[in-house]
């Protein structure tokens, strides 16, 4: 009698675990938005621009790493880093335009 109390339980216990299939979608309806990339936009490249870039550049990306001279790396490798850098420092499209001016203008060429 226990012998059957437990297969029966074993059985109920393995059932209830099995992995549950999940519903196919045959028509999509809604399509997901595609992402939103942020890229460093065209720059201007007055004095005012890039001081202003640099003040930024000096208080923004200092809060969460030591800062880099712009003349270390090439503007090519300095646009992979704004790419990834500018979103993740919440910088408004102005502060980022600002901030490119300043790199690109004082970077490897």
């Amino acid at each position: 009698m226990i012998k059957i109390i437990l297969v029966a339980g074993a059985s109920l216990f393995i059932t209830a675990c099995r992995r549950k299939t999940a519903p196919t979608i045959t028509e999509r309806t809604t399509f997901p938005e595609s992402p939103k990339t942020v890229r460093p936009a065209i720059v201007e490249n007055t004095p005012e621009f890039i001081a202003a870039g640099k003040a930024i550049y000096e208080v923004k990306c200092n809060r969460c790493h030591d800062l880099k001279k712009p003349i270390e790396f090439t503007t090519g490798r300095w646009s992979s880093i704004l790419k990834t850098m500018i979103p993740r420092a919440r910088l408004n499209d102005e502060q980022a335009k600002e901030i490119t001016a300043y790199i690109m203008a004082n970077a490897k060429k």
